[in-house]
Order: C-alpha cells, then structure tokens, then sequence
C-alpha cells in the first residue's frame, strides 16, 4: 500500500459506504452454505464407511452438549448455555453399537433445532430441552424434547423430507433432518419419528438396536 500510494483508511472508508465489505462477506457466507449443501448430499450418495462400536450413550451426549454449547453459529442467534437442559438417562444402560461420529451429528441437529424453538418458547425467560435415554426391549431409545411452540401437522408430516425448511432464507438447507433420518435408518437400522403439537412443544424420538443384524 505504502508502495503504490495507497491510503487504507480512506480505501476502507470507501469500501464500507460502497457496501463492497457487506458483499464480500455475504459472498462468503454463501460459499459455505453452498459448500455445507453439498457435503449433506454427499451423505446421501455414498455407502458408510465407518464401523458400529460399542458405545456410551451418556457420554456421547455429554460431549455433544459441549460441542453445541462452544458452537459459534449458534450463539450468533442465542447463547446455548442459557437452555435448561434436563437429562434423564436410565440407570446401568448398555453399550450401543452404532458410529459414535454419526450419531453425534444426529443429536447435534437435533439439539441445534431445539434450541431455536426453545428460543421462541411462550414461557418466558424458560426455554428447556429434554432429553432421555433408555432401554425399550432391544432397542436403546433417545428423546430429545423442547418446549417450543411446536409444529403443525402439516410441518411434522414433512419434517425429513429433504430441502424442506421453514426457517428463513439463508438460515436452512432442508437436509439436517433428512441426513439424520438416512444415519439412523440407513447405516443403524434404527427409527427416527416426531411427535408434536402447536402450542406444546416437539419431541424427536430414536430408536437404535442393541443388536446390529448384518
């Protein structure tokens, strides 16, 4: 800059009243969003090549509730750690076989979701997620329950359909939901379903195999 004569302050100032700083950031902004649509359908398009393991569901959402609570989308909108979250997790639960990395990514969805729609609860100053572990004859079962203002039947009914969102443009693809239907029905011979209600809130229910049937 020094070089060719360039004054920075002055550049910068054009720049800003130009709106070309806005721009580029927006332009940014979309690459990654482009680029996070593409790596979801990537999901769909190839085989898993990962391996189920015995796993400690407990643990697991321990460390996703961390990885939401650090995670810096999110608290671009609301900060995560003033959710209450309540934990009910049957005592003596079994190891799960499943791919600790994809059922992480499922519950961090899940979590990420509830959090927006706790954000909008008609409690004041109480947004609170729930969430349960227990077992259900062979099958381990994960519930994971807001208190937000719920879904019509109309929006539950097409909750893992793929590209559909009712959050604004630029805030949703459409595929958090439809990528964890494929992880856990796919690759775990798993359900994933969702009961709700407007007015009472939305509760996603998981169920994973004790036993995996190859």
């Amino acid at each position: 800059a020094k070089e060719t004569g360039v004054d920075l302050s002055r550049l910068k100032k054009y720049l800003d009243e130009r709106g070309i700083l806005k721009s580029l950031e927006s332009i940014r902004e979309s690459g990654q969003r482009a680029g996070g649509i593409i790596a979801n359908m990537l999901q769909f398009s190839r085989r898993s090549g990962s391996h189920l393991a015995p796993t400690d569901l407990a643990k697991l959402i321990d460390s996703t509730l961390d990885l939401a609570r650090n995670d810096y989308n999110l608290k671009k909108s609301f900060d995560f750690r003033n959710i209450e979250i309540v934990k009910e997790i049957e005592d003596n639960m079994p190891l799960v076989p499943c791919t600790e990395t994809e059922i992480e990514q499922v519950l961090l969805n899940l979590l990420k979701n509830a959090a927006q729609a706790a954000g909008l609860s008609k409690e004041p100053g109480n947004p609170r997620i729930n969430l349960r572990v227990r077992t259900e004859g062979e099958n381990a079962v994960v519930e994971v329950e807001d208190n937000g203002p719920g879904m019509k039947e109309s929006v539950r009914l097409r909750a893992f359909e793929p590209f559909y969102t009712t959050k604004p443009v630029g805030e949703g693809t459409g595929l958090g939901l439809s990528v964890s239907f494929m992880i856990i029905t796919q690759n775990h011979q798993g359900t994933i379903e969702v009961e709700s209600v407007p007015g009472e809130g939305t509760r996603f229910i998981i169920h994973l195999p004790l036993v995996q049937n190859h």
